[in-house]
């Protein structure tokens, strides 16, 4: 398997694997993978607009809704209206939800120790700046451009080749 296929399912595998633990650590709390992520972002920026939240975490804006609307209904945050523009609303953690933030902190500390696990200090720290650098590069891509030039660079020639090359 080349090494394009493989940084593509080890993407996709730390994903999974990693909503998969945090939904596990979180049942008593009810938490989905969403609302854990939203929670720990609306304590980084208590008062946060729903809007923002979405375009920080690429998520579509009828998502972050609906995952508002349950955080609020299991009581985890509270939202209120700007008072220039009542369209605007604010999102803080209720006083529960906030008690809860050094056991949210704990689930990803423990899931970073376990994929860490065996690693060195300098190594550990090499891996952080490389997803930092993977993630900058991922949130400033232009996806519509950069995918045009790929199927601009692949030729209909290119396509009939790959599929004969598949039989």
């Amino acid at each position: 398997m080349d090494e394009y296929v493989n940084a593509g399912r080890w993407f996709s595998i730390l994903y999974r694997r990693s909503q998969q633990f945090i939904v596990e650590a979180c049942q008593r709390m009810g938490l989905t993978f969403s609302e854990f992520t939203l929670l720990l972002r609306i304590h980084n920026d208590p008062g946060v607009k729903q809007d923002d939240l979405a375009r920080v975490l690429f998520l579509d804006k009828a998502v972050v809704t609906r995952t508002i609307n349950s955080l609020e209904e299991k009581g985890y945050i509270v939202r209120s209206q700007d008072k220039l523009d009542r369209r605007i609303k604010h999102v803080y953690l209720s006083v529960e939800a906030e008690s809860y933030y050094p056991f949210l902190r704990n689930v990803l500390k423990r899931w970073v120790e376990h994929l860490c696990e065996g690693m060195g200090e300098k190594e550990r720290e090499v891996m952080f700046g490389l997803f930092h650098h993977l993630t900058d590069r991922a949130c400033e891509a232009n996806l519509p451009e950069l995918a045009k030039d790929i199927s601009e660079d692949f030729t209909k020639e290119d396509w009939q080749n790959e599929k004969k090359g598949r039989k």
